[in-house]
């Protein structure tokens, strides 16, 4: 199940709902007569319980919008990540610390007229210092309608994530635009993305699920990325780079060999090698997909020789592919480069069998490779039996 559920947090009213939210529970929750002919100490008591009900509410309210929303400190790197390329961690941590000031000042508010409260010597001064209590945490809070604001765009952005695991089994499909990302990831599981013949089509990430032996795997698309330095990307791109740099994943690098996505594969090949620092320790697959045009066949000299320097360069980033070693060096072709088609379904499933396999390999590799095998292994004991005599039974 995903970690960080951010359809659960609550709506953050506007600054002006927000007061009479608050004002109109304290109207409710107090009681709302006084008489003149009351003891001072009476009259003292019925105000101060209204500020102090007051001051609760506001600080039950606000503390609730700053447990909900998450921390950047606490949360996954990726989420981390995402959240500041969507949103700008700077604003968002400005925009909370604002309502955590705006709970304290409140509170202290309150502490400072309840003290006031008990020298006050008649009806009209309760009521006054009451008043102005009130007066003084409302205009505080509507200074804080931008951030409300802001806030509540944020809130609504992330309830539209998608629910992503970033420590489960997964897939990431990365390329170039319209090279049939998403064609494939409809292919693979039950999801409905969007498929058009231009590029951008994609402009978030997607996440759809699927089984292979028996165990739930999630496969993500991500935005098409373009072959530029890493200031100049936008939006769109910087959450497929997230999602490569942080997530340990199975790459598949879709290549549309047929250059119908209005990329050369020159271009295409250029992209490779521009962000392949971040496939580093995983394992990488080259898929050339829209075999149903121009198979590998036709290629020219000049762009085989590309595709055969992905291939070599994806074997050095994955470490020559687990699954490749124990099944010798002929099938480490196989193994990094594939072919296929979305449009005919022709080599999607070997491609999808290939990539989960690699995956378990690599995931049983690096649980080998850590310091707690060792632990594990001591508490392991193999019992073999010995013949009690010579006596068949």
């Amino acid at each position: 199940m995903p970690t960080y559920n951010f359809k659960a947090i609550q709506t953050v009213p506007p600054a002006k709902d927000f007061i009479d939210i608050v004002l109109s529970k304290t109207q409710r929750g107090t009681p709302t007569v006084v008489h003149n002919g009351w003891k001072i100490q009476r009259i003292r008591q019925f105000y101060m319980r209204k500020v102090k009900f007051t001051a609760t509410n506001w600080n039950e309210k606000l503390s609730t919008i700053l447990d909900e929303f998450p921390k950047i400190e606490d949360i996954h790197p990726f989420y981390s990540d995402l959240l500041n390329v969507l949103y700008d961690k700077d604003h968002y941590k400005l925009a909370l610390g604002q309502m955590n000031t705006c709970r304290n000042m409140i509170d202290k508010i309150a502490q400072d007229y309840v003290r006031l409260l008990k020298y006050g010597d008649s009806l009209y001064r309760c009521k006054e210092l009451k008043r102005a209590a009130m007066g003084r945490m409302c205009t505080l809070m509507k200074r804080q309608g931008p951030s409300l604001a802001y806030l509540e765009q944020v809130r609504q952005h992330m309830s539209r994530l998608p629910s992503i695991d970033p420590n489960t089994r997964s897939l990431l499909l990365c390329g170039y635009p319209n090279v049939g990302k998403s064609s494939l990831m409809n292919k693979l599981t039950r999801a409905d993305v969007e498929v058009q013949p231009y590029a951008f089509t994609t402009k978030s990430l997607y996440v759809g699920h699927c089984d292979y032996k028996y165990l739930r795997w999630q496969v993500i698309d991500t935005p098409g990325i373009l072959d530029r330095p890493l200031e100049e990307r936008n939006t769109i791109e910087m959450q497929s780079v997230t999602a490569l740099a942080h997530l340990r994943a199975a790459c598949l690098y879709i290549v549309d060999i047929s250059e119908q996505c209005g990329y050369t594969l020159t271009q295409q090949a250029a992209l490779f090698h521009s962000i392949k620092p971040l496939f580093s320790n995983k394992p990488i697959m080259i898929v050339c997909n829209k075999t149903d045009v121009r198979s590998m066949e036709e290629l020219a000299a000049g762009d085989r020789a590309l595709i055969d320097e992905m291939v070599s360069e994806a074997r050095k980033l994955s470490g020559g592919g687990l699954l490749s070693d124990a099944a010798g060096g002929s099938a480490d072709d196989e193994q990094v480069l594939m072919t296929m088609s979305t449009l005919t379904e022709d080599g999607v499933m070997a491609v999808k069998t290939a990539a989960c396999d690699r995956l378990l390999n690599f995931r049983v590799e690096m649980k080998v490779a850590g310091k707690r095998i060792g632990d594990v292994l001591n508490r392991i004991h193999i019992a073999t039996p010995k013949p009690r005599d010579g006596v068949r039974r």
